[in-house]
């Protein structure tokens, strides 16, 4: 299964890159991280396609709470939402908001 290349998030596009290493601060236990100054949602190649996809939505929502002024936010309220975000894009057809 292939990312998508990039995603639009407010007026910014933000780069999807997926690598064989996510490392933030030295740990290497990563499956996913959104850089805001690099614009990139970087995701760990060697997991399930599952799992790369609630990772995406994940980064992605770190991305929109950033771009709408909330570059400070808990992990735990995004894990949270994000889980949920997740099972509602895949369990639903959105095709109808399509102008």
């Amino acid at each position: 299964m292939a990312l998508a290349k990039s995603v639009k998030v407010g007026s910014v596009i933000y780069d999807v890159i997926e690598k064989d290493v996510i490392e933030i601060a030295g740990n290497k236990n990563y499956l996913g991280v959104c850089d805001y100054s690099k614009t990139t949602i970087e995701i760990a190649k060697n997991i399930s396609d599952e799992r790369k996809i609630n990772t995406f939505v994940h980064e992605l929502l770190h991305a929109i709470l950033n771009e709408a002024g909330y570059a400070e936010h808990e992990e735990e309220f995004v894990e949270r939402v994000a889980s949920v975000l997740c099972q509602v894009l895949r369990d639903n057809d959105f095709g109808w908001m399509r102008i």
